[in-house]
């Protein structure tokens, strides 16, 4: 009797964690619409920058989380990651990828690791008028980026 009555708890303890675990929520989230192709970029050099790329877009949208719900800490962290990413290297004689893109690019990338530097800053000064308004440069600075990516100059 004994050995029944534990064999049914047992049994019902694991359909109860194997149903808590097939219905617990996913944390995913989805992808929102992909980044038009530049068709004047053949499609190994966007491959390439693609790669590169697809860090900085996980970056950004931990970014536009942690600043929306002032997680500073959080925030902080992922804007010196940001801070430390070794960018696209200014076009040599004779470099084809980085050659495809107009130097306006590469100052962008630039202002953008400046400004990842002031969202570190006002984060870790918990100051979030300043986080506002350093993130909100960052951002524009982001969108010019991906203008000048897809049309050029």
């Amino acid at each position: 009797m004994r050995t029944r009555a534990l064999l049914i708890s047992s049994t019902a303890i694991a359909c109860a964690i194997a149903l808590a675990l097939l219905l617990r929520p996913s944390h995913t989230i989805r992808r929102g619409p992909e980044m038009a192709r530049p068709e004047r970029i053949p499609a190994p050099a966007r491959a390439v920058i693609a790669t590169k790329m697809g860090r900085h877009a996980e970056q950004m949208s931990a970014l536009v989380t942690q600043v929306v719900v002032l997680d500073y800490d959080g925030t902080a962290r992922t804007a010196g990651e940001m801070f430390d990413e070794p960018g696209l290297a200014r076009p040599v004689v004779g470099d084809e990828l980085n050659g495809l893109l107009p130097e306006r690019f590469f100052a962008l990338q630039d202002g953008l690791r400046a400004q990842a530097r002031q969202v570190v800053t006002a984060a870790a000064a918990h100051d979030a008028d300043r986080l506002a308004a350093v993130f909100g440069d960052l951002t524009k600075t982001c969108i010019a980026c991906h203008a000048v990516y897809l049309h050029g100059d």
